[in-house]
């Protein structure tokens, strides 16, 4: 695969850039951000890779903690966007599943709501146990797929009971899903989403010679406003959960 080649993600490279960067109430810099560098229990001088970095948001979190940080993402134009916003992190553009980089060489390798944008993920984890330590860990953030399915779940209220709870349209199935990003000043511009169940990934983890070492699930920060249903609202924003984190390990 040319890593000059288009990707979905080059299409609104500036708007998410302009989304993380600029933003003072996201999930990657309230919920994400400090739950990350706590579980990736970063120590210096170690080799850490973010896997699918876009522009760099989370590598340069990485490291300034004083992990020494390398960057992959296929989209040329983010990957420029990170080098602009970091002199001292070696970016690499390149596919998820042929990054090029040496065998055995990361001590940790995470990546941030990236897995449910790529299509060949039994690649990326043989690539992942190529360029991972023996002694390694893979640290995942995706939105939950059990709650968080795009165009198949939302929330609802159940007037009766004063209630809020979550509906979900579909679970199992492996789907495909096209998502508008910013539709109100980026119309016309997409990028793809799959999502695949729990037992998709535990089958793909296993057969790639992974197992889980360690999950959580976190919620999201938000509040609702004052209103009849605020009370209904914030408590189950805590009961469902917004992004499932998983430790993996080689065997």
């Amino acid at each position: 695969m040319s890593v000059n080649m288009k990707t979905h993600w080059d299409n609104v490279a500036a708007w998410y850039d302009n989304h993380l960067e600029n933003s003072n109430d996201s999930y990657q810099e309230k919920v994400i951000a400090p739950n990350l560098t706590r579980i990736l229990e970063i120590k210096k001088g170690q080799n850490i890779l973010d896997l699918a970095c876009g522009q760099g948001y989370f590598s340069r979190l990485v490291k300034e903690k004083g992990a020494i940080v390398s960057g992959v993402d296929l989209s040329k134009d983010l990957i420029d966007l990170a080098k602009q916003r970091s002199t001292n992190i070696e970016y690499v553009v390149a596919p998820a599943h042929q990054t090029k980089l040496k065998k055995d060489y990361f001590d940790t390798i995470f990546t941030v709501l990236a897995f449910e944008n790529i299509k060949n993920i039994d690649e990326v984890m043989l690539e992942i146990k190529r360029i991972l330590k023996k002694d390694g860990k893979f640290v995942l953030v995706m939105l939950h797929p059990a709650f968080r399915i795009p165009q198949h779940s939302d929330w609802g209220f159940d007037e009766n009971k004063s209630v809020q709870y979550r509906r979900i349209d579909r679970y199992l199935s492996e789907t495909k899903i096209d998502i508008e990003q910013n539709p109100f000043k980026s119309k016309g511009k997409s990028t793809v989403t799959f999502h695949r169940s729990l037992q998709w990934y535990m089958k793909i983890f296993k057969k790639n010679g992974f197992v889980i070492s360690s999950i959580e699930e976190w919620i999201s920060h938000k509040k609702s406003q004052k209103g009849k249903r605020q009370i209904a609202e914030d408590i189950a924003r805590k009961e469902f959960p917004m992004f499932l984190v998983l430790e993996l390990k080689k065997f």
